[in-house]
């Protein structure tokens, strides 16, 4: 019987929100203090206006010049103090933002593959650049509000505590039942507000096909068709918001006029009592003045509740995608991989991203240590799974993988990564220069000499051709290559890893035929001394392979060398004659 999975409590949802305090409490520290500080501006100010009227009302112009030099002087010093706190507050958002990095990003990079291919990868970039920065941002608004608002109240009490505590009692339980009330009223909308979420990712992802398909909506005229959805889903947005509202409207419109309510009858009970000259005019400037900071603050803390809980809303989404979504099994805790002359060997393996539509069942092949072989079949018919497979970026529902001897099921993927070479249509660059995505797999520095031959090797000479050689920046995804450039580039990352596996999933299919001339003749010399597995829809580039598989819908069809599987004249041959060019 599986394990019933409960909903953590709203205690222990604010305890992981302010998990990256545990982990910088010294930076904290400084911060509450400069909040504090930056605060305190209010709090002087307040006695300098009790203290200046009391000067007026007693007509004394020698203690009001005093008075303006020794706040003066306290303005200045607090000028500088606060000056010289504000680094730690630039630093402390950093400092959350890196532990929360820290935490979340390596969890992500060693998410399950299988799972994470289901995933929209627009979604996996919205969630983790928006909402780290968006949790990091709010622990530090969390602290400033908190604090203006403890900060605002003391100043208040104490001086309603110099003429009638009833009033700081009246005051106190109506604080502390607006306070419950507004944490009860924003955790039972919580929902609501990940619904509402839900329809923002929704309407991400049709606006990024929009904006991916524009040429296609415009030849299918389907402008309007395409606007149209996504107005429907701010129509469904405006549901949740009106249901939101039967919630919220009365709590923050309520309060903020009982709240209103209460300052004028304490305004009016002790302006009844200054007439009666119970108390003095500096007295009331104070209290006046406090009251009136300490309103504006509670309207400022309302609309950050409101906006907080928004906010946290959507935290949440950032942690149910991180805590539903697998990891991948064993890519350090197991037994190390260790090169040999071997097989692969494929046993009864059963794989499909449904477990309901396997795409392979009770699957084995053998395959020859240091052959190239080459997997062909129309697109859809599992040969990018199945070396997806063998090199473990997937893993397969049941199964036996085994790599020299070894079971990939009890090997540590980290070091069995080390051996495995992958290129497919997209080329792995990034953003950086030539030669920080040569030596991005590399743990240490190589001689120039020894980068220059690989280079040579891998046709990729049109380096030195670029205004900066090794160091020009090639941008995100290399667009300042052509594609040819970044297939010759990738080649040349994999000489330079020296792979003993190299897995090459189509990788001429979208260039021309003199691009494909100069891969060709760098993946002969890849070739060398490796286990090299190759799809490929072009047959022309597998006709000299020592073993060609044909897959048909996830079963083996056919199995030969070129020369066999032409004279057999079955499927490979009938796709032959169908490339009339070959």
């Amino acid at each position: 019987m599986s394990e019933k999975i409960t909903e953590p409590t709203i205690l222990r949802k604010i305890s992981r929100f302010f998990s990256p305090i545990k982990s910088n409490l010294s930076i904290t520290f400084y911060l509450v203090i400069y909040f504090i500080a930056q605060y305190s501006f209010w709090i002087i100010f307040i006695f300098f206006v009790k203290d200046v009227t009391y000067s007026f009302e007693v007509k004394n112009q020698e203690l009001f010049q005093q008075l303006l030099l020794q706040y003066g002087l306290w303005f200045i010093v607090m000028f500088f103090i606060v000056f010289s706190l504000y680094k730690w507050w630039t630093y402390s958002y950093n400092r959350y933002r890196i532990s929360i990095e820290s935490y979340y990003i390596p969890r992500y990079i060693v998410f399950d593959n299988t799972v994470q291919e289901r995933i929209w990868t627009g979604k996996s970039i919205a969630i983790i650049s928006k909402w780290i920065k968006m949790w990091s941002t709010l622990i530090d608004r969390v602290l400033i509000e908190c604090i203006s608002l403890i900060m605002s109240v003391w100043i208040s009490f104490y001086l309603l505590s110099q003429i009638n505590n009833i009033l700081i009692l009246i005051l106190t339980i109506l604080l502390t039942f607006w306070a419950s009330l507004g944490l009860y009223l924003n955790y039972k909308v919580l929902w609501l507000r990940k619904k509402r979420i839900m329809l923002d990712n929704i309407w991400s992802k049709n606006l990024v096909k929009i904006i991916m398909s524009k040429i296609e909506i415009l030849q299918s005229k389907k402008i309007w068709e395409e606007v149209k959805k996504l107005n429907e889903l701010h129509e469904w947005q405006i549901v949740y918001n009106q249901k939101m509202a039967i919630f919220l409207v009365p709590f923050f419109l309520v309060w903020s006029f009982i709240i209103a309510i209460l300052l004028f009858f304490v305004f009016h009970y002790f302006w009844k009592l200054y007439f009666s000259w119970d108390i003095s005019l500096w007295y009331i400037a104070g209290l006046t003045w406090a009251l009136l900071m300490m309103q504006s603050v509670f309207f400022n803390f309302l609309d950050f509740l409101k906006n907080f809980w928004k906010d946290f809303a959507e935290v949440q989404v950032f942690w149910d995608f991180f805590d539903t979504t697998p990891q991948i099994q064993g890519y350090e805790e197991w037994i190390t991989f260790n090169h040999k002359n071997g097989t692969i060997e494929l046993k009864n393996l059963s794989f499909g991203y449904d477990e309901n539509n396997l795409i392979f069942k009770n699957f084995s092949l053998k395959l020859q240590w240091e052959n190239v072989t080459a997997f062909v079949g129309p697109s859809g018919w599992g040969k990018s799974t199945l070396v997806k497979l063998i090199a473990g970026y997937i893993r397969a529902n049941r199964w036996e993988i085994i790599i020299d001897g070894q079971k990939l099921s009890k090997t540590s993927l980290k070091s069995y990564y080390r051996d495995i070479g992958y290129l497919n249509q997209e080329p792995s660059v990034f953003d950086g220069t030539v030669r920080e995505n040569l030596l991005y797999a590399l743990s240490e520095e190589i001689p120039e000499n020894t980068m220059k031959t690989f280079i040579y090797q891998a046709h990729a000479d049109f380096i030195y051709d670029l205004p900066q050689w090794l160091d020009t920046e090639i941008w995100e995804r290399g667009v300042k290559l052509s594609g040819g450039q970044k297939q010759r580039l990738a080649i040349a990352k994999i000489f330079l890893k020296n792979p003993k596996i190299i897995i090459l999933d189509e990788p001429t299919s979208a260039l021309d035929s003199i691009s494909e001339k100069h891969i060709t003749k760098a993946m002969h010399n890849l070739f060398k001394n490796r286990t090299v597995l190759v799809i490929a829809h072009r047959l022309q580039t597998v006709k000299h392979a020592d073993d060609i598989i044909v897959i048909e819908n996830g079963k083996l069809l056919e199995r030969w060398t070129h020369k066999e599987l032409v004279k057999m004249k079955w499927f490979y041959n009938e796709m032959l004659e169908l490339q009339s060019w070959f």
